[in-house]
C-alpha cells in the first residue's frame, strides 16, 4: 500500500478512535469528518437514545438505540456496522443520527473486538470478520423483538470492513433484511491480505494493519473464501456509495460489488476518501434515506 493511503488510513482511524474522547478533536476539525445531524425531509424529530444491549456468546455488545420521540407505531428499523478500528460513534454522531431524526429507529453497536476504542470489549487480536458476521446475526435477531420495530421494514448499512461484514451476512437474512446500503465496502481486504501473505501458514501470530494489532485468527477463512458468490445470495435491493479518492479501498471493489448483486445501485461521489468528509456523510445519509424510502414495504 503506498504512503498516500497509510497516511489516510491512519488519519482516519486516529479521527473515529477520538471521537469518543472529550476534546480530543477540535469542533472545527470534528464538523469536517461529521455534519451537524438534521433530518433529510421536514423537521428534526426529537429522539429518544437508550442503551441497548445485545447478548451474544457469553458477551455484551454495547449499542445505541435512536428513535424519533414524537412517531407512534411501528418504525421502519437501520441497523448500522461500523469499520475496521471504529466504533458505533461513526454512525450515532452523523448518519445514523440523521436518519433517525428523518423518522427511523436507527440501532449503532460496537463489535467486540473490532476496535481498540470500542464499548463492547475485547481485543482485536480475537475479531475476524466471520465473528463479526455472528455478532450482526445476533444483533439482527436482538432487535427484531423490540415492540417497536417494524419487521417489514427492517435495513442494514455498514462501512468499510462494516460493509464486508454487512454484505456477507445479508444473505443469511433474505427474509428479514429489506435493503442493504454499503459505504465504501472493503472488499480489497482479501487482495490486500494476498500481497502479504501467500498462505495462512505465513501469517504470524500477530500483524500490524493500520496502527492496529490482529491475530492470525483475523486471515484464518479469508484464503478460500469466496466473497462475491457470498455476497450475491443476498437477493433484495442494494446501494453502494463510494468515492472515487479513496485510496483505502479503490472505487473498483464498489463497482465490482455492485455488479455482483441481482438488484443494485451505485453512487460516487467526486472527490470523497475512505470515511467521507462532513459532506460526503451528509450526500450519503441522504441517498440512503432516499433509498430506504424508496424500497419500503406499504
Amino acid at each position: 500500500m503506498d504512503k498516500k493511503a497509510l497516511k489516510t488510513a491512519a488519519i482516519a482511524s486516529v479521527a473515529f478512535a477520538a471521537v469518543g474522547t472529550a476534546g480530543a478533536l477540535t469542533y472545527r476539525a470534528f464538523r469536517k469528518l461529521f455534519p451537524k445531524p438534521h433530518a433529510v425531509e421536514g423537521k428534526n424529530a426529537p429522539l429518544s437514545v437508550e442503551k441497548l444491549e445485545v447478548p451474544y456468546e457469553d458477551k455484551m455488545l454495547y449499542g445505541l438505540m435512536l428513535r424519533p420521540k414524537d412517531r407512534e407505531g411501528k418504525l421502519p428499523t437501520v441497523i448500522c456496522s461500523h469499520g475496521f478500528n471504529s466504533s458505533y460513534q461513526y454512525f450515532n454522531l452523523s448518519v445514523g443520527r440523521s436518519l433517525a431524526m428523518s423518522g427511523f429507529a436507527v440501532y449503532c453497536f460496537d463489535f467486540y473486538g473490532g476496535s481498540m476504542h470500542g464499548k463492547s470489549g475485547g481485543k482485536m487480536t480475537e475479531m475476524s470478520v466471520f465473528d463479526e458476521r455472528e455478532q450482526l446475526d445476533a444483533v439482527i435477531d436482538r432487535i427484531k423483538q423490540e415492540p417497536y420495530v417494524d419487521t417489514d421494514n427492517l435495513f442494514l448499512i455498514g462501512e468499510s470492513q462494516g460493509g464486508f461484514v454487512t454484505a456477507i451476512t445479508a444473505g443469511r437474512h433474505n427474509e428479514d433484511v429489506r435493503a442493504v446500503v454499503l459505504f465504501y465496502p472493503a472488499f480489497c481486504i482479501q487482495d490486500d491480505m494476498r500481497k502479504r501473505f501467500d498462505s495462512v501458514d505465513d501469517v504470524p501470530e500477530t500483524v500490524k494493519v493500520f496502527g492496529a494489532t490482529v491475530g492470525r485468527h483475523y486471515y484464518e477463512g479469508l484464503f478460500d473464501f469466496d466473497l462475491y458468490a457470498e455476497i450475491a445470495k443476498y437477493e433484495g435491493p442494494v446501494l453502494v456509495i463510494h468515492g472515487d479518492g479513496d485510496t483505502l479501498v479503490d472505487v473498483s471493489y464498489g463497482v465490482t460489488g455492485a455488479e455482483t448483486y441481482k438488484d443494485a445501485e451505485l453512487e460516487i461521489l467526486p472527490g470523497e476518501e475512505h470515511g467521507f468528509s462532513a459532506e460526503g456523510k451528509t450526500k450519503a445519509t441522504e441517498l440512503s434515506y432516499r433509498f430506504f424510502k424508496k424500497h419500503m414495504s406499504p
